[in-house]
């Protein structure tokens, strides 16, 4: 079998091997393919690894616990900025891929 290639990272992020987070290689392979490759589901499964914990307390300790939007300090989430913020799953750069909203705000902003 042939070795993957190396996925690129920013020096900011953290070196986390994607194939170690306890998900099955399929769902992983569906994760770094992008946007339309992989499903709800598969999202569902990373946001229970280890490196999206570590992720998400990152966007935390940088944009404080308040809503970025509306500054409610109620149902926080960290969200990935755009669509082509999950062309970067396991690779994520806190500042240019996350954010932090409210329940409310996330939700209205996935509806547009």
């Amino acid at each position: 079998m042939a070795a993957l290639p190396e996925l690129p990272r920013a020096p900011s992020s953290p070196a986390v091997d994607p194939f170690d987070q306890g998900l099955d290689r399929a769902t992983v392979l569906r994760l770094l393919a992008g946007p339309g490759r992989f499903t709800a589901a598969d999202l569902k499964l990373y946001v229970r690894t280890t490196h999206w914990e570590a992720m998400r307390a990152e966007a935390f300790a940088l944009y404080g616990h308040a809503c970025m939007l509306c500054s409610s300090p109620i149902g926080l989430q960290v969200h990935h900025r755009g669509r082509e913020a999950y062309r970067w799953l396991f690779r994520e750069i806190v500042t240019r891929h996350l954010t932090v909203l409210c329940s409310n705000c996330h939700r209205r902003h996935h509806r547009r």
